[in-house]
């Protein structure tokens, strides 16, 4: 016979389950409505589709092969590369140095690549950093396990972009793969306007994980967002693929980072409410 304590527990679960599934189908009808009515109200205004300049952030360590892997895909798909720039940094004491430069070297005449070497404590910092050097109108971080699979992706980004004013802060989330891509979205994108609202990309509260879920619940809490699924990526994620582990996963799973960023997470709840005022 199941006691009372068992019986709230089960009670209990049961209701975090069918919270958890009201507000995924809240937001998964809220984004796909948002994207219908601004997609209107767009193409009833008849105002322009706007060109921006569009750089991309990329700390990255011993990665060059994959690098390159990205590289060449974001070549093949991005319509017109001359308005991109790429700003690369890696550690002083990376082992792929030279091999990181021969690539900059071999893709140079194709596209902007910009490389800093320097010594930076977290990720957020590095993507701080690149941020501030940056001179785009769209700031875009990334990761080095992506390849880009939806062809003329900066074209479709100028699109959503000129959904919005531009002089107030916007942020693009695009189809990265996430199973819940409406509740969260992996290397969400963010005008210029929002960073400089924020002063910052990625909150420097953590160790290195909850960049992009911090920009998504700034995006949430401000409804200053738009979902597309034009823009596509594939991510080739150590978490799932087996033949994608190399020293860097395994370096950013060993150090306990992520624990410990959960724990930070939880205990800035109120910094996130404030900091998606000011973008408000």
């Amino acid at each position: 016979m199941i006691n009372k304590s068992k019986k709230r527990n089960i009670f209990k679960k049961l209701i975090k389950e069918i919270i958890k599934g009201l507000r995924r189908i809240y937001w998964l009808n809220f984004t796909y409505l948002k994207y219908i009515y601004l997609s209107f109200k767009f193409k009833f205004s008849k105002k322009k589709i706007i060109k921006h300049k569009i750089s991309l952030l990329l700390p990255s360590r011993e990665r060059s092969k994959k690098f390159e892997r990205m590289l060449k895909s974001l070549i093949i798909t991005c319509k017109d590369l001359k308005r991109l720039e790429l700003l690369l940094l890696i550690d002083t004491d990376d082992k792929d140095i030279n091999e990181y430069k021969q690539i900059i070297k071999e893709y140079e005449n194709k596209l902007k690549i910009n490389i800093f070497i320097l010594d930076l404590q977290t990720h957020a910092k590095r993507n701080n950093y690149l941020a501030k050097n940056s001179s785009g109108d769209l700031i875009f971080p990334i990761n080095d396990d992506i390849v880009f699979t939806s062809d003329e992706w900066d074209h479709w980004l100028d699109i959503e972009f000129s959904k919005n004013n531009f002089d107030n802060p916007f942020c693009v989330w695009i189809d990265a793969g996430n199973r819940y891509r409406y509740f969260h979205c992996d290397f969400p994108i963010v005008n210029r306007k929002w960073y400089e609202k924020l002063g910052y990309i990625g909150s420097e509260y953590f160790n290195f994980w909850y960049l992009d879920t911090w920009i998504c619940e700034l995006s949430r809490r401000s409804n200053i967002f738009l979902l597309t699924y034009n823009i596509i990526v594939k991510q080739f994620s150590a978490h799932s693929l087996k033949n994608e582990i190399d020293n860097t996963y395994l370096k950013n799973i060993e150090s306990g980072d992520q624990g410990k960023d959960d724990i930070i997470w939880l205990n800035t709840q109120k910094q996130r409410i404030i900091d998606s005022k000011k973008l408000i």
